[in-house]
């Protein structure tokens, strides 16, 4: 029989397998506690955290960083 932890980490293999990275590091999180120590564990988890990052940066518009600069000159 499997502990909350271990079948959390087959939720979040499985939830990366199917390409649900949202839904696998929310897996991989909630099984965190019981896999600390765990250096494979903790690659997959960081790996998706980055992954789910750059994806949601990939996916905003391309000009809501833009700055407006203007200058302003005076007399002087």
């Amino acid at each position: 029989m499997l502990s909350g932890g271990e079948k959390a980490y087959c939720a979040a293999l499985l939830a990366l397998k199917q390409k649900d990275y949202q839904k696998a590091v929310e897996q991989f999180e909630s099984a965190a506690p019981y896999f600390k120590d765990d250096k494979e564990f903790n690659i997959f988890l960081q790996t998706t955290r980055l992954l789910v990052a750059v994806k949601s940066e990939l996916a905003r518009p391309k000009n809501h960083d833009k700055l407006d600069i203007e200058e302003v000159f005076s007399n002087g």
